[in-house]
């Protein structure tokens, strides 16, 4: 077996071994770039051949593949966080109860949770309650009651 073919294989296993244990989907495509220098080995390409492969190989699947993959891992992730802007007049529910004049917490939409305070002091929510963000005060959803738990039943 030639020394060529040897490194190829073993350069394209340790980068995507590497990348299963980082998951930062930089090191998948030196992998790719290794096969590529593999498969120019294969073929009987000199080494020049194989290093101008692997590094064309590396550098445009990086360039066009990386920002794609990365792209397509954040728009099904979920809602992605929203910011104190998004979450004004988006619905939610209370997950920590609401003291009187105190704070809890609230999930807005299916997963951002924020610190949140009710509109009238004295007012206690309870858990499940689905309420309104009517504003934030800095990391703070002010909220509104939209629906009571014994609404609901």
């Amino acid at each position: 077996m030639d020394w060529e073919i040897i490194f190829w294989v073993a350069l394209a296993a340790l980068a995507f071994v590497g990348e299963l244990l980082t998951i930062s989907f930089f090191l998948l495509f030196f992998s790719l770039g290794a096969v590529v220098g593999l498969v120019a080995a294969l073929l009987g390409f000199g080494i020049t051949v194989q290093a101008v492969g692997f590094l064309a190989a590396s550098v445009l699947s990086m360039v066009i593949l990386r920002p794609a993959f990365l792209n397509r891992l954040a728009l099904g992730g979920g809602e992605g966080y929203l910011g104190h802007r998004g979450v004004t007049g988006k619905s939610a529910v209370v997950t920590e109860e609401i003291e009187a004049g105190g704070k809890g917490m609230v999930r807005v939409g299916s997963g951002e949770f924020w610190t949140a305070r009710s509109l009238h002091p004295d007012e206690k929510l309870e858990r499940g309650t689905r309420v309104r963000v009517l504003d934030t005060d800095g990391l703070t959803a002010l909220v509104d009651i939209v629906e009571t738990k014994e609404d609901k039943s």
